[in-house]
Formats: structure tokens, sequence, C-alpha cells
């Protein structure tokens, strides 16, 4: 039970995660690398404040190894999803971007083995009901021409595959390594990630950290982003990879609430049918959900 707890804490801030983004005018990388610096921040002073307590996670485990990967697959993946949230907006951004749950579900259970102690059917059914509900949230913007919303889309996508992809190596070292150890790890890993690809793009330049409303944006990302991924973490600790990432992807609540009303992506007049069907399949994810243990 306290996984599942867990898993919807991680899900409030994944949805939060991100909001930033639409009140900053920085490029995709450098507001990417902002976010990475708070990320990382976060991480380090969290592992220092679990020293003190006692914990005995160390950073010289060959499995947080795995953990560099996956930053560098996470760096690629969150300028991917920045970008589309720059071209279709927040809330169909994030939607495209939850095809991760089904991606995350199908390799939980092939490559960690869960079909030992999760019903792969219902699991399955209930990653792609709430997927489902992400195409209905596809409501596109009378502002946006079809070619604009198909690259939006694409971007999405493609983060979402990241994604999920991210997920089971984030499970297999959790399981091997810990939790804060993997946090720091994973963390400068994005950071350097993005620091590289500006070096190599000849696009670094420490400009972004004289920007003050922009800066405090960037970082505020990165320190809700460190509350998503340690109650995501945590609740990787007792419950299954693919039980976890289905619940997290309830996070388009969150989102949905805050595209329609709050930056107003789009008209909820006009769309009642498509809002409501759409939270029609994420309830029955939900559902379908607690048969699947």
């Amino acid at each position: 039970m306290i996984g599942i707890l867990f898993a919807l804490l991680s899900s409030l801030f994944f949805g939060l995660y991100i909001v930033p983004r639409k009140l900053s005018k920085l490029p995709a990388v450098q507001f990417s690398t902002l976010m990475a610096i708070g990320f990382s921040v976060g991480s380090i002073v969290l592992y220092l404040v679990q020293i003190a307590l006692g914990n005995n996670e160390g950073l010289g485990d060959p499995d947080l190894l795995f953990a560099v990967l996956a930053g560098a697959m996470w760096a690629t993946a969150l300028m991917l999803l920045v970008k589309s949230i720059d071209v279709i907006g927040i809330a169909r951004s994030n939607q495209w971007k939850n095809l991760q749950g089904p991606v995350g579900v199908i390799l939980a259970l092939i490559v960690l083995n869960e079909t030992a102690t999760v019903n792969p059917l219902f699991a399955l059914l209930s990653g792609f009901a709430i997927f489902t509900s992400a195409l209905l949230f596809n409501i596109q913007s009378g502002k946006q021409d079809k070619n604009q919303n198909k690259r939006g889309v694409i971007l999405a996508l493609t983060s979402g595959l990241l994604f999920g992809s991210v997920a089971i190596i984030n499970k297999y070292v959790t399981d091997n390594a810990g939790v804060y150890s993997q946090q720091v790890i994973w963390s400068l890993s994005i950071l350097g990630s993005l620091l590289l690809y500006q070096i190599f793009t000849k696009q670094l330049s420490g400009k972004m950290l004289k920007k003050g409303k922009d800066l405090n944006l960037g970082l505020s990302s990165g320190f809700l982003y460190l509350g998503a991924s340690l109650f995501f973490l945590l609740s990787l600790k007792t419950t299954e990879a693919s039980i976890t990432f289905t619940i997290v992807q309830m996070n388009f609540l969150v989102v949905i609430v805050l595209g329609i009303f709050v930056f107003h992506e789009f008209k909820f007049k006009g769309n009642k049918k498509r809002v409501a069907l759409g939270l029609l399949f994420a309830l029955a994810g939900v559902a379908l959900l607690t048969f699947a243990r």
C-alpha cells in the first residue's frame, strides 16, 4: 500500500514539474539545463541528509553505471518534451508523452519478468486505456497548422518512448543499488549530457544564469522533478514497475486541468464529450489496474 501512495505522490509532482516551462522564454536546451542543475543540487543535498541519518548507500556500486545511461536517455527525452510543449502546448504534449505508460509496462513485463507477480493482461489493458485517454485529449488548437501539429506530436511520442525505457533502468538500479545514490548519479548524468550537447553544438552560454525569472523557473522545475523522481523510486522499492508506472501516468489529470483552466490551451466548451470520454478511459485504466495484482 505504501508503494501505491508513493506512486500517487509521484504522479502529482510529475504533473507539476514541467509547468514552469510555460512561463519561461528560454530555449529548450537552456531551460532543460537549469532544470538539471536544480535536480542535481537537490539530489546531492538529499543524499547528504540521508548519510547524516545513517543511510549506507554508496556511490561506488557498479550498477550505478546504468544510472549514467538513464541520465543521457532522460536528458534527450526532456529536450524533446520541452520542444513539443513549445509547439503544441503542455496539455497535448503531456498526453502524447504518456505513451511511456504502455512502453514501460510492456518492458517491465518482458525485461523484468514481472508476469510472475502481475497479471499481464490487466496491466497492459490498464496502460493502453490511460494512453487512449491521451488520444482523446488530443484537441488541436485552431492556431496550429497540420505540419506544426504533426511535429509536436512526434516529438512528444519520441520522448515517451525514451521515458518509458528509462523507467525500467530505474527499477533495476533501485533494486540493486538504491534510491538516493541513484538520484545523485542520474541527475549529474542528465546535467553532464546537456552540457556536452551544448558544447558540441556551440550553444553553451552563461547568460541563462543571469536571467532572474527564467533562472528561478528552471531551477524550480528541477526541484519539483526531485519530488517526482524520489517518490517514483521509493514506490519502485516495494511495487512492481508495471504497476507504479501506470499509476504515475495519472499525472495527466493535473496537466489537463492546468492546460484548460490556467493556460487556456484549448476550450472546454465544445470539447466536453471528448474530455468526458478521456476521463472515462483514464478511470477505466485505474479500475483495470486493481485487477493486475
